[in-house]
């Protein structure tokens, strides 16, 4: 595979998220997705957080830290690919932070109604999962002690579950928006608090009801999630 050159020289690091909110966590094999957008597999999840909170404003801290590091160094000509003197003058930082913005169901079904949360979110991911050799082609989770999780033993991660992400935190140049960010590659999570998705329900429920139930602390307990 060509290597392709970079503006900047920065290196990405491998950092442990804030303890977030999970919306729509993927890292079970029956959640791979397989769509238009990721064809080759990719697992995910959206890591919801309040901006106030102290481990939250660390980790955005030393994300923001390598964006403009690799920043200055484009402008700087420190990478091995070099920007034009117009590309300099345009260049933008592309944050990874994006706000929070709740969709509900209309009177028609249609996910019209929007709601700002107040809360801010980044989107770790796995891509290319088929692509990848065995073991490196899964989201590992970690339990009590920092061991591994058995693949079967592994709890469906429901909406509003707290989690921690072990993610690669990869710098990128994009040409077509000429922006220098970061992308989160994923590759472990641990749970502290656990809403796990039930597939079971009672004959007084109707089809959408009752899917979530909230569980205790099965996987984690409090221990510092330094994995």
């Amino acid at each position: 595979m060509k290597k392709i050159k970079k503006p900047y020289k920065t290196k990405g690091i491998n950092l442990v998220t804030y303890a977030g909110e999970a919306e729509w966590c993927k890292y079970l094999e029956k959640q791979l997705d397989t769509g238009m957008y990721s064809p080759r597999g990719r697992y995910s999840v959206n890591l919801l957080a309040n901006p106030d909170t102290e481990d939250f404003k660390l980790f955005k801290k030393k994300v923001d830290a390598i964006i403009d590091k690799a920043y200055n160094e484009a402008l700087n000509d420190e990478g091995e690919a070099k920007l034009s003197a117009s590309k300099k003058k345009t260049l933008q930082k592309a944050s990874p932070f994006k706000e929070h913005i709740l969709k509900e169901k209309d009177d028609n079904g249609e996910y019209t109604i929007e709601t700002e949360t107040g809360k801010v979110y980044i989107t770790p991911k796995l891509n290319n999962v088929l692509d990848k050799e065995p073991g490196k082609n899964y989201v590992k989770l970690i339990g009590k002690g920092n061991a591994e999780v058995p693949r079967d033993k592994c709890p469906e991660v429901g909406n509003g579950s707290i989690i921690k992400c072990k993610v690669y935190v990869n710098p990128y140049y994009m040409a077509t928006t000429n922006s220098i960010g970061v992308s989160f590659i994923w590759s472990a999570m641990k749970i502290i608090e656990l809403k796990e998705y039930s597939s079971e329900g009672g004959e007084d429920f109707d089809e959408d009801e009752g899917i979530e139930v909230t569980t205790t602390v099965s996987v984690n307990d409090e221990e510092e999630l330094d994995f």
